[in-house]
């Protein structure tokens, strides 16, 4: 048995009426991976600040043992931007140069990274930054509050590849099921103010609760047929001297039967989103073209010189179509979703919707339309369309889990997703024909962000949304973009190829080359032959990506062929988007090729 790191015994916390932990009690041993889930406002993020001490509980104790050392990601800590983020990783751990710099390849911060200070990384390199600062501090418990929210794509890739060969110990919350499958190998499940714990996977957890759950109402129906019969046996002899003892034997049997049948607790709610769209005619939803976005280093525009996130952009979406928009952090998804919703306008080019297109805008910082003095009631009726009714109000707070005396709560009691689902409902109180959504599944619980998806992918209006849940995104999306070097390209794919193309550029970008001069001890030669099993193998599924794409292209220019009189935009411009995908690729692959060819001669 791995020695323990933290013991939890009686932890009790309440609000008011609402109790939130009622006698919680657990032990995290060494090398555990625990995944902490449950409904929004269940007390997910209350246990865990009761265990970084910054909650104190009603009742309770939490100890950490003399050897446990706590790691946090602090999210909104500010960075410093006058060292190196080399020197700061150092000044915070204590390490020297060398183990941050091998700890920050983990992580995808290479040379050029390093000598920049870290307030001139992009979002997601800065979130890169913590987490290696953290894990520099050698901790063997760490306690992660939805660290995959505000993560792109790439760096929740690396923090889950860490996490899932990490030596120590972590509990964690967070809203993508498949990065809570692929990281942890227990599960705590918060409901109604009780702890569950199980030994396996979220999906196992999830089959075995609805197993425990069938048997007991199996075993209920059981037990009640045997009390029926019974039952029968009483009313017919109860007063007959000849079996009135029998009777009594069985009137007691079924007082003890009556006594095994365990009380099933209704069913939590579940959201059920209902998204009210207008009658939708085929067509073009919207043009863009030549299209440069990003903002004025001076509010007005008159004065200073416009900063350019990304530029030449040009598509169409047709009405109804569900379009994510991917990429890293700071390269301009949130910059090209406010310019599309008419938020920021652009520096060139244009973008023009149908004449009929209603837009509603959901943005990642749900605060922003919030009033803390407001009760969700106050809020709801105060976004709601003029001509909406009280009716139409409490139905749309109904379907979010918004009900009775939940009404009367102001939003600043509200948990993270509590937040979430209000501004959602608030948004899709008016019948938008258009929505575009940044980020919509931040700080929401796992049932309402399939919910969401569910309801979002059969209504009728279009869809733009950015979004690094990958179950989400795999359920929703119809199509991809990804803003990469500058502009917009069109994935042609499903997401999770997009995933798997990813995770090779990542691996060929992360794979270190070899100084040319290196001593021969047993240590490098270890090292030599791991990177080139690595290497192989990448240029191996790299291969494999140019195949498709060539025949992709020679199906392309077949087409032409056959038919030389027929002018195809879409066919034409994917033409170009393969020639710069496969000379990428090659690139990249001939690269590869000469490291391997390296590290053999070295052997």
């Amino acid at each position: 048995m791995s020695r323990p790191l933290l013991d939890v015994k009686g932890l009790r916390k309440s609000y008011g009426k609402q109790i939130v932990c009622d006698d919680i009690g657990f032990v995290v041993g060494e090398g555990e991976h625990i995944a902490l889930i449950g409904r929004n406002g269940a007390g997910k993020s209350t246990l865990l600040n009761m265990l970084m001490g910054i909650e104190e509980p009603d009742a309770g104790t939490v100890k950490l043992m003399p050897w446990t050392k706590l790691g946090m990601v602090a999210q909104h800590d500010i960075l410093p931007g006058d060292v190196t983020t080399e020197e700061y990783c150092s000044s915070i751990s204590g390490k020297p140069t060398w183990d941050v710099r091998k700890l920050a390849a983990k992580f995808g911060l290479h040379g050029t990274d390093l000598e920049k200070p870290p307030t001139a990384l992009s979002g997601g390199y800065q979130m890169r930054v913590k987490i290696v600062a953290m894990l520099l501090c050698d901790p063997n418990l760490l306690l992660l509050d939805e660290p995959v929210n505000y993560l792109d794509l790439p760096t929740l890739l690396l923090l889950e590849r860490f996490l899932a060969d990490y030596e120590g110990s972590f509990i964690m919350t967070a809203h993508d099921r498949e990065f809570l499958q692929n990281t942890c190998t227990s599960t705590m499940e918060i409901e109604r103010a009780a702890m569950t714990a199980y030994p396996g996977t979220v999906e196992d957890y999830l089959v075995w609760k609805a197993e425990q759950l069938e048997f007991l109402r199996k075993s209920n129906k059981r037990v009640a047929r045997e009390m029926a019969h019974h039952q029968e046996f009483v009313n017919r002899f109860q007063y007959k001297a000849s079996q009135a003892s029998r009777a009594q034997s069985k009137i007691k049997h079924i007082e003890k039967l009556r006594r095994s049948i365990v009380q099933i607790k209704k069913d939590l709610s579940t959201t059920r989103i209902v998204i009210p769209t207008p009658v939708i005619i085929p067509g073009i939803a919207v043009r863009v073209e030549k299209l440069s976005i990003g903002y004025f280093s001076h509010p007005e525009r008159s004065e200073g010189s416009p900063v350019v996130i990304a530029s030449n952009i040009s598509f169409t979406f047709n009405r109804g179509e569900k379009v994510v928009i991917a990429g890293e952090n700071g390269k301009g998804k949130s910059t090209l979703l406010k310019t599309l919703a008419g938020i920021l306008e652009p520096l060139e080019g244009s973008v023009k919707w149908w004449h009929r297109a209603d837009i509603g805008y959901y943005d990642q910082k749900t605060d922003a339309t919030l009033v803390p003095s407001e009760t969700i009631l106050q809020y709801l009726t105060r976004l709601s369309p003029a001509m909406a009714s009280g009716e139409r109000i409490l139905m749309m707070a109904g379907n979010f889990l918004f009900r009775g005396d939940d009404l009367e709560k102001t939003t600043s009691v509200l948990s993270g997703g509590e937040r979430a689902r209000l501004c959602l409902a608030g948004m899709l109180l008016h019948e938008h024909s258009v929505l575009i959504l940044d980020e919509p599944t931040n700080h929401l619980d796992v049932e309402t962000a399939e919910s969401l998806a569910s309801a979002l992918k059969e209504c009728g209006g279009t869809v733009l949304f950015v979004s690094h849940a990958r179950t989400f995104v795999n359920a929703l999306a119809d199509r991809i973009y990804e803003i990469r070097g500058g502009t917009l390209r069109h994935y042609v794919g499903t997401y999770e190829d997009y995933v798997r193309d990813l995770e090779s550029i990542m691996d060929a970008d992360d794979v270190a080359v070899l100084p040319k001069e290196m001593s021969d001890d047993a240590e490098t030669r270890s090292l030599r032959r791991q990177l080139l099993k690595e290497k192989q193998r990448l240029a191996e599924r790299m291969q494999l990506q140019i195949e498709k794409l060539d025949k992709e292209k020679s199906g392309i220019l077949a087409y032409f062929f056959e038919n030389p009189t027929d002018y195809s935009p879409e066919k034409n411009r994917r033409l170009s988007e393969l020639d710069d995908e496969l000379s990428r690729f090659e690139h990249q692959w001939l690269v590869l090729c000469e490291e391997i060819e390296m590290l053999k001669a070295a052997k």
